[in-house]
């Protein structure tokens, strides 16, 4: 079943990652700028449009999960891939018609982020199989690394194509990369689902049940997935004040605006290659608590920018997402093998849901919140309480100080928190 890391399944899983994530990572930049400036959509409906983009990691990734473990990951993916592509082509067809509208964009980013909750689920699920499990931590820092890649090329190629052929065209280029995502999946080995197709099956609510169970019973993976959740909420209340500021307050082209988002990828770049090292050296509770806990504190620089000279304020903006990726990143890689290790072969698909569900599907609430407060109280109010809310998170992982006494990297944890 486990494959060699640098084996062709690998390479191929990887290269098909790498196009996901560009594609995925241009539609972040060029969907909210369709909405801020082809549509000169305000702070609350650009809220609205970042909940539909992310209410399905709340709502799909539960059943993805489920799915993920009964059928073929490989199929599961090939078909998130090219219903995006479809998708995608729906948004240049609407302008073009002229009958693009806010709602309109927002139902798509729904459909949208759903395709993007199953290749999430798919990914998480799928990797193990092929990755021995001494491999995982370098596996998993190998994908972020090229996630990171993608995220500094899609987002500044997402700005700069809105800026250059305008939104409905930049997403239309956009597809391309979800159809090569798809057919380097479909070159992977059939793993097969991890159940055989026959025989009598629970129904789906319990089987999405046994991954939730996994993930409450585990202290380290209480710890961790509350702590996520509560820095993607803030995270995410930032969103739109953020967006609001730089393409109204600061009035940044789209080509300025991706390249401040894409100082994440590059943060994210230099995160995943140092993740492995950070881990073995300081282990993994301290690898988990120290980096979030500076990420958080990064983020302040955030609502500082609102303060600044103009000149300086994307620059400020640049290097506190830059900082604060390449500590997520760390913790991300970190927390992922730690998962890994707790959780049963046959529950792979289920507990990644189940988590991605937690710490993502407060996405909706915290855009919503940040259009909200951003539109009663301003931009910068909105970015500072999104900034302490991060700064906070890392409380929550405390309770890991004793929930990994004997553990000093995830290789050893397969009897720790269980």
């Amino acid at each position: 079943m486990s494959r060699p890391v640098r084996g062709p399944a690998f390479r191929d899983l990887w290269v098909a990652q790498g196009f996901s994530q560009f594609g995925a990572n241009v539609s972040v930049v060029a969907l909210p700028l369709v909405g801020a400036v082809t549509l000169h959509a305000d702070a609350l409906r650009l809220g609205l449009l970042s909940a539909a983009a992310t209410l399905p990691h709340l709502v799909v990734s539960p059943f993805a999960g489920v799915w993920a473990d009964r059928h073929s990951r490989r199929r599961l993916l090939v078909v998130a891939d090219l219903v995006r592509a479809v998708l995608l082509l729906a948004v240049p067809a609407a302008a073009l018609c002229h009958v693009l509208t806010v709602p309109l964009l927002a139902v798509l980013a729904l459909l949208i982020g759903a395709g993007g909750a199953v290749s999430d689920v798919g990914y998480g699920a799928l990797l193990p199989t092929l990755v021995p499990a001494g491999d995982l931590v370098r596996a998993n820092a190998r994908f972020e690394l090229t996630a990171s890649g993608a995220t500094i090329a899609g987002t500044s190629a997402g700005g700069a194509a809105v800026q250059l052929l305008t939104g409905p065209v930049a997403l239309l280029c956009n597809a391309g990369a979800y159809v090569l995502s798809a057919l380097f999946t479909w070159r992977l080995p059939e793993t097969g689902a991890a159940r055989e197709p026959g025989g009598s099956r629970a129904p789906m609510w319990r089987e999405m049940r046994l991954g939730a169970a996994v993930v409450v019973a585990s202290r380290p993976l209480r710890a961790v997935t509350l702590a996520t959740t509560t820095f993607n909420l803030f995270l995410f209340v930032g969103e739109p004040p953020l967006l609001v500021f730089l393409t109204r307050s600061l009035a940044l082209p789209g080509s300025w605006v991706g390249a401040v988002f894409a100082a994440s990828g590059a943060g994210a770049c230099a995160g995943a290659l140092i993740a492995s090292g950070v881990a073995r050296r300081l282990g993994t509770g301290a690898t988990l608590g120290g980096s979030l806990a500076l990420a958080g504190a990064a983020g302040l620089a955030v609502p500082v920018a609102v303060l600044v000279p103009a000149p300086v304020a994307p620059v400020l903006v640049a290097v506190s997402h830059f900082v604060t990726s390449a500590l997520v990143i760390v913790f991300n890689v970190t927390q992922r093998a730690l998962r890994t290790t707790l959780t049963p072969p046959e529950l792979y698909g289920r507990v990644n849901a189940s988590v991605r569900t937690v710490v993502l599907g407060v996405a909706p609430l915290g855009g919503l919140a940040g259009g909200w407060l951003g539109h009663r109280a301003g931009a910068p109010a909105a970015l500072l309480v999104g900034a302490l809310g991060m700064a906070a998170a890392c409380l929550l992982l405390l309770p890991l100080r004793t929930a990994l006494p004997r553990a000093d990297s995830v290789h050893g944890l397969e009897a720790a928190g269980r």
